[in-house]
């Protein structure tokens, strides 16, 4: 029943060059040569006697009758290497990709307690600041994303999956604030400004001026939230920052918040959990969604 089925390296050939658009992505991806990639390609196109691909320049486009059997094949090998992997009993690897500055800063510190509870999970982490188009690039399976979140409109494809809402707060070492109890408009302040220009500052310079009324506060902006957490541990100064970014500092009473005025918040944006439809029924991705619910709540 299945002679006539092309051979298994083809098709895996094809379907990571469909899901990259690039034949030496794909190269990359399966560890061969784009030569061989293409070898495979066109022995492909050649057996089923239709073009798979618009061959350009730069670029390499589906066809019509190649969106259909990249669907199509997809599927199968998503499905095929479930099957295989719980038939070998062997770990599940879930690849995520977060902001760095949540990576280093609440992910990784809490990790432990995920393997501890799923030690049969072995958990990847990508830091990276761009977006990546995770339907299609299958080297990620979840990504943990900053910002306001998706319209209804722009969930079509994926599931998201709201997480939390941080609040920023007033935060530095015990032995600054003691040092700056009597005249905190003395203090140095550290923000973030973030490398996303879509992203909204929340009002954080009012809520400076607010602490300091009757003089011109010093600020000093960070690209990079990891950075005006370290400026505050070295106690160089206090940071307006996520409460989230800071817990583990907190908690080891590295930093403390502010009192009386230096105790405002400001309400910030969401930390939210995207998925990709493939892999919604995948018991990994269930398990991984689930503790990030339980411990951000």
């Amino acid at each position: 029943m299945f002679q006539l089925l092309p051979s298994l390296n083809a098709i895996k050939a094809f379907e990571a060059a469909a899901r990259l658009s690039s034949f030496k992505d794909a190269a990359n991806e399966l560890n061969v040569t784009s030569t061989a990639i293409s070898h495979q390609i066109r022995a492909l196109e050649d057996t089923l006697n239709i073009r798979l691909f618009e061959r350009k320049t730069r670029a390499v486009t589906l066809t019509r009758e190649g969106e259909l059997l990249a669907a199509t094949a997809n599927q199968s090998l998503q499905e095929l290497l479930s099957t295989v992997n719980q038939l070998k009993g062997s770990p599940r690897t879930l690849t995520i990709s977060t902001t760095s500055s949540f990576a280093a800063m609440w992910l990784v510190p809490n990790l432990a307690d995920f393997q501890a509870q799923s030690p049969d999970i072995d958990i990847q982490i990508r830091a990276e600041e761009s977006l990546i188009d995770i339907e299609h690039d299958r080297r990620v399976d979840m990504a943990i994303r900053y910002g306001e979140l998706p319209k209804e409109d722009e969930r079509k494809a994926l599931i998201n999956q709201p997480l939390l809402q941080e609040y920023l707060g007033f935060f530095a070492t015990p032995e600054y604030w003691e040092k700056h109890r009597e005249n905190p408009a003395a203090s140095v302040f550290f923000c973030t400004q973030w490398k996303n220009p879509k992203l909204p500052m929340l009002g954080v310079e009012e809520a400076i001026n607010k602490t300091t009324p009757n003089a011109l506060p010093s600020i000093r902006y960070f690209n990079d939230e990891n950075l005006t957490a370290q400026a505050a541990l070295s106690g160089q100064g206090i940071a307006l920052i996520s409460q989230l970014a800071v817990a583990n500092s907190v908690k080891n009473t590295w930093l403390i918040q502010g009192t009386e005025k230096m105790s405002a918040t400001i309400t910030g944006l969401h930390y939210y959990l995207v998925i990709p439809k493939r892999l919604q029924a995948n018991q990994a991705v269930k398990n991984f969604k689930d503790w990030l619910q339980h411990t951000l709540t």
